[in-house]
């Protein structure tokens, strides 16, 4: 008869200790993969929304850059049909509501932008397609299309042929905004060794400046304006409210407006 063997295995209490401890790294696992996951989703849905409002940037400032474009420039730059104030020159509106022109080089915040170029490069303001411009409508980005020399200037609903740009069914637009802060206006007359404005000394910076010192009208003196417009340009994913976007872009626009007052 063959002697028994002693076995030894593990007992209830070991088996379940094993299970509570397994359970627990299971556990911390499967919230390290949700989190990941979550995390991942988060950037997906944030990587479509900045690729869309990058996209419309890109539209807006390759178009704002050639506000006052003429083909057939000639030697008399003040002469030019798409910078004539207010009319087809480049102006910032606060809001459609309002209306209102924003001062040249204010650290002032609208919503619209509009502005005229030669399109098809012939040298003349074709009244029903060489004016353009962009504006916040309630969530939503415009184009403007079309437009005519009696609401050039002017950002108001009914003027002009609007279009949506952006796509109001996957995000909403938060912010639009244009900030003409950089801008800047040289007095050509200057420096003339006179005290112009009777402020700060002959030929200072006050004189040169024709936005801090308006030259008087009929004066014939010659002013170059340099506009440099700060686009802000924010948005919320309609899905997902925490899934947030905010680009900053500050462009010159090419060609400077020339004035003979």
């Amino acid at each position: 008869m063959r002697p028994l063997i002693n076995q030894k295995g593990f007992t209830l209490v070991e088996l379940l200790l094993s299970m509570v401890f397994g359970l627990i790294v299971l556990a911390g696992v499967t919230t390290i993969y949700v989190s990941v996951v979550s995390s991942s989703g988060s950037t997906l849905k944030e990587s479509k929304l900045s690729t869309q409002l990058m996209t419309i940037m890109s539209v807006m400032t390759n178009d704002i850059r050639r506000a006052g474009y003429w083909g057939t420039f000639t030697e008399t730059p003040s002469s030019n049909p798409f910078s004539v104030p207010n009319d087809s020159a480049l102006a910032v509106f606060n809001s459609i509501s309002a209306n209102t022109v924003v001062a040249e080089n204010s650290n002032v915040d609208g919503e619209c932008i509009i502005f005229a170029y030669d399109a098809d490069n012939d040298g003349e303001l074709d009244s029903d397609s060489e004016f353009f411009g962009y504006r916040k409508n309630g969530s939503v980005i415009e184009m403007r299309t079309t437009g005519t020399v009696a609401n050039a200037d002017s950002c108001n609903e009914n003027d002009g042929d609007w279009e949506e740009i952006s796509d109001s069914e996957l995000y909403s637009i938060t912010r639009l905004s244009f900030n003409p802060q950089n801008s800047e206006c040289v007095n050509t007359r200057e420096p003339d060794e006179i005290d112009n404005d009777g402020a700060n000394g002959v030929d200072d910076n006050g004189e040169i400046d024709c936005y801090a010192q308006t030259p008087t009208v009929g004066s014939g003196d010659t002013t170059v304006e340099t506009r440099e417009i700060i686009i802000t340009l924010a948005a919320t994913l309609n899905s997902d409210s925490e899934v947030t976007y905010t680009i900053q872009q500050s462009i010159k626009v090419r060609n400077d407006m020339v004035r003979v007052r």
